[in-house]
């Protein structure tokens, strides 16, 4: 474990796994909701509808802004 304190930044591995943790449950919820919100508009007719077609789409962009984020993250070092 010494050997190991000189090479791993500890405190940096901990964000990590923290962020990555929060990022991936933030990310499969959102995704599930607009699953969720998906499948309700297939039942639905008229406005209903349309409002969970909209929920649908936002939950796709953001989980697509949160991918494209992460790249953009990693590649700019």
């Amino acid at each position: 474990m010494i050997i190991a304190d000189s090479v791993i930044d500890w405190g940096a591995l901990w964000q990590v796994i923290w962020i990555s943790a929060v990022a991936g449950i933030a990310i499969a919820t959102v995704l599930g909701v607009g699953i969720v919100a998906s499948l309700h508009a297939q039942d639905t007719k008229g406005t209903a509808a349309l409002g969970l077609n909209a929920v649908t789409v936002i939950s796709v962009i953001l989980v697509g802004v949160a991918l494209v984020t992460g790249i953009y993250f990693i590649t700019d070092k």
